[in-house]
């Protein structure tokens, strides 16, 4: 058959050279139909299926168009002729159906509510997509959790696959994954997993996109891998790896500061809740006002939830002028209900310039340490009549830095600080953003 094949190519097309029909159509690898690593006689069953085949409506048969003339015939034949026995590493980038498809998977940072907002939406950098910490976060999602905000707990990952229509399958590596493709999992939209890899997905012929909501239905936190993959064989074209959080931040402003899409740069506590979400933490940002003077609150509501329905063992909290006296009253209020909500630690928390919040018009120092926090970090500059009309914070005992706390008007870059822009200094924010990271697991 080798010979004739060679013959065949010679009589139809001469001057040929398989290079000819390389480029940027299907090349080499291409041929390797059935992923093997190999292009044998299994392949060539394959091929044989899809000549004559239309391969623009055919989606097994697109790859069989090796010379990418929007046909299947002998020129294709006798490219393959020549490349079989041969061995393929991978397959080209070039190749048009679904053993040489292209796929590429993103994930979103966690949503809020019934969308994103108060962050953008914020796509997980491809080089962070398989890191097991920066990588995206998923929260759990478990019987009686609340969802106080919605049903907000599954993960945005978007399927973009070339050529269009691909037949392309999804593997997981533990159980604890479910794919939806509806974020409210609406009734017949779960995609099944049958020993851990799904049927086809759902691409119509000229589909190029598709949306899937992905879930943790776990109470065993950990991380677990999604891979897209052709139906058929086990070759990875891109993969996903998700990390369930075990912790939450809550971010609290000053008075008056609203949360923004974009954020105020001038708003610093919230400069640094959008650094954090950024690089993997399950951040939520809130106006102080929402906290009461005895801690009560949707803030407090929402981490309460995260306690009892989502296994989060670690909570961080941190906020600016009031959003310090709230910061000191939702720690309070969770350590005096802890015996109600479960084992978690007040793992972290931060005041910058802190300012009791018994009202909207307290202007007393917050100088107490939030009750049983592992880790305080304090900030502090001192008012004046003119300048910030007496507001500041002041110093706490047994802060970070020792021993109570970072006085910013000792330091050349605060020493003309006033309490409306020292959470904005950029010294305060970055220590602020790497303590977190030192004492706050995702």
């Amino acid at each position: 058959m080798r010979v004739f094949a060679i013959l065949l190519v010679l009589s139809i097309a001469p001057g040929f050279e398989a290079s000819a029909f390389a480029g940027d159509a299907c090349s080499f690898q291409c041929a390797d139909f059935d992923g093997d690593g190999a292009i044998g006689s299994s392949d060539f069953e394959l091929f044989a299926d899809c000549v004559g085949q239309d391969p623009l409506t055919v989606s097994t048969c697109q790859c069989a168009d090796l010379d990418g003339n929007d046909a299947i015939d002998l020129r294709d034949f006798a490219l393959f002729t020549i490349l079989f026995e041969n061995v393929s590493d991978e397959f080209a980038p070039g190749c048009t159906g679904a053993i040489g498809s292209t796929a590429n998977l993103t994930a979103y940072r966690p949503q809020h509510g019934n969308g994103y907002s108060p962050f953008d939406r914020t796509a997980v950098p491809e080089n962070l997509e398989t890191d097991s910490l920066l990588g995206p976060g998923i929260r759990m999602n478990l019987p009686g959790d609340a969802d106080l905000q919605g049903e907000d707990d599954l993960i945005e990952v978007t399927l973009n696959v070339h050529p269009p229509g691909a037949s392309l399958a999804l593997r997981r590596s533990q159980g604890a994954l479910r794919v939806w493709t509806t974020r409210t999992k609406s009734a017949g939209t779960e995609i099944a997993f049958i020993s851990d890899k799904t049927e086809a997905l759902p691409f119509g012929p000229l589909q190029s996109a598709i949306t899937l909501w992905i879930e943790w239905s776990s109470a065993t936190p950990g991380t677990a891998v999604l891979t897209v993959e052709p139906v058929g064989t086990s070759v990875v074209k891109d993969e996903i790896v998700f990390h369930a959080f075990e912790s939450m931040v809550m971010a609290l402003g000053g008075e008056g500061q609203e949360t923004s899409v974009p954020v105020d740069p001038n708003h610093g506590t919230f400069v640094v809740g959008i650094a954090m979400y950024a690089v993997g933490y399950d951040v939520h940002m809130y106006d102080e006002d929402v906290v009461g003077p005895d801690g009560s609150g949707v803030a407090y509501d929402a981490i309460a939830d995260a306690i009892v329905n989502r296994q989060v063992d670690e909570v961080a909290i941190f906020g600016y002028s009031h959003g310090g006296g709230s910061t000191y009253d939702l720690a309070d209020r969770l350590d005096v209900n802890r015996a109600g909500l479960g084992v978690f630690s007040i793992a972290y928390t931060s005041y910058v310039d802190g300012v009791g919040n018994d009202s909207d018009i307290d202007t007393s120092m917050e100088t107490r340490r939030p009750p049983s926090t592992a880790y305080h970090l304090n900030h502090y500059q001192h008012g004046t009549l003119f300048e910030d009309f007496f507001l500041d914070g002041g110093p706490v005992t047994n802060s970070n830095p020792p021993p109570t706390g970072l006085d910013v008007e000792t330091t050349p870059w605060g020493a003309t600080s006033t309490h409306f822009e020292v959470d904005d200094f950029v010294e305060v924010r970055s220590l602020m953003e790497s303590t977190i990271e030192n004492n706050i697991t995702r």
